[in-house]
């Protein structure tokens, strides 16, 4: 007799009753799943879980907690901020389900748990794949490299059907300076100048914000849509954003491409331009070896 299932109960159509229904016992195996997700940023306060507020890890948690009884520690493969869209979020969960631990029976598990997420945060987050993965697998340490895109709307007038995932930026932009910005980035610098310096402990040593970037590119899409694409090992706090920032003054005068290594060079948030806007900036892809 095989053990009791949380999806036994019911035909797959209500796949979500099932993930409810059932009780996983204490002598459940406890199973590594990788979970990847996108989601529309906009009505969230960020990813990582923040008490008193609605951020996507928080909404997981959530509904995980509802489902199965114990609310699950997520890792996440990096954070974004408020109003930051996601393509392929990667994150990392431990599950006590009796399912996942039967080879015959595990791929339909993982197959109900997406469409639950779906289900229940949809149309916001989605999962786009849920696997096993070996038992020391994390999101974040396991992650070898991020890839970000920001979109710009360059053109007087806006569009309300990318209001929520670009830039509108009325005033026009020379993409050939903006390029000659993008080739000092490549390799390995201190990008302190870009990035919000996180907060540390009294005494402790300040974090590293030493990162490695190995490609940059913007690319005009036709009628203003512009594309900048960013691939690096990782990425510190507001980075990106504030790489737009500095890119989009080159774009409108009011700095040069040759000011960016002088930039770099002083280690200063103060040398750097205001941050793009959240709302066009997305995670596009986490790599692993």
């Amino acid at each position: 007799m095989h053990e009791p299932s949380l999806f036994d109960a019911n035909p797959s159509d209500e796949a979500d009753s099932q993930i409810d229904s059932g009780e996983t016992g204490p002598t459940s195996p406890v199973s590594r799943v990788r979970l990847t997700i996108a989601y529309d940023g906009t009505d969230f306060r960020g990813l990582a879980p923040n008490p008193g507020v609605r951020t996507v890890v928080g909404e997981l948690q959530r509904i995980f907690g509802a489902a199965f009884g114990v609310v699950p520690d997520i890792v996440m493969s990096g954070r974004t901020d408020a109003g930051v869209h996601a393509a392929s979020q990667v994150l990392s969960l431990d599950l006590s389900l009796p399912d996942l631990a039967d080879p015959e029976r595990a791929d339909d598990a993982l197959e109900r748990i997406g469409r639950m997420v779906s289900s229940r945060l949809g149309p916001e987050v989605v999962a786009t794949a849920v696997e096993l993965a070996e038992p020391d697998f994390s999101a974040r340490f396991d992650a070898t490299g991020r890839s970000y895109s920001y979109r710009i709307l360059n053109r007087p007038i806006g569009d309300p059907t990318r209001a929520r995932y670009s830039w509108h930026v009325t005033e026009p932009l020379n993409l050939a300076v903006m390029r000659l910005a993008c080739d000092p980035l490549i390799g390995e610098h201190d990008f302190s100048s870009f990035c919000r310096r996180p907060k540390v402990s009294p005494g402790s040593e300040p974090l590293s914000l030493v990162r490695r970037i190995t490609r940059t590119s913007w690319t005009d899409h036709g009628d203003g849509d512009l594309e900048f694409r960013i691939d690096g090992s990782a990425f510190c706090h507001q980075m990106v954003r504030s790489i737009v920032g500095f890119h989009v003054a080159v774009g409108r005068g009011r700095r040069t491409a040759g000011e960016l290594r002088s930039v770099l060079a002083a280690k200063d948030r103060q040398q750097a331009e205001q941050p793009a806007p959240p709302h066009g900036l997305h995670l596009i892809d986490v790599q692993y070896s």
